[in-house]
């Protein structure tokens, strides 16, 4: 209460930032095919890099790697359209 009686709101703290994750997938389709990027930054924890891995689909394969101070991994999928037959996107030839 202030000094009229009135009812005064409680001071409210500014929250935290959250902290940005040392791992992150960024993803980038061009034609027929989805590439993901993983970025792993120094200090990253398998927890960091479990939590990433999960955005990546279990059908992408690793195409590609590059590191310097930050690891990256490049897994690729092929996008399946309605009319894609799932034998092409397997590589199978015939």
């Amino acid at each position: 209460m202030d000094t009229d009686g009135d009812l005064v709101p409680e001071p409210r703290g500014i929250p935290a930032p959250t902290p940005a994750s040392l791992a992150e997938v960024v993803t980038v389709r061009h034609g027929p095919l989805v590439d993901h990027e993983l970025v792993l930054t120094t200090g990253a924890t398998a927890s960091d890099l479990t939590s990433a891995m999960i955005l990546v689909p279990p059908q992408a394969a690793l195409v590609s790697f590059h590191g310097d101070v930050d690891l990256s991994l490049i897994f690729r999928e092929t996008s399946r359209g309605r009319d894609d037959d799932p034998d092409d996107l397997a590589g199978s030839s015939t």
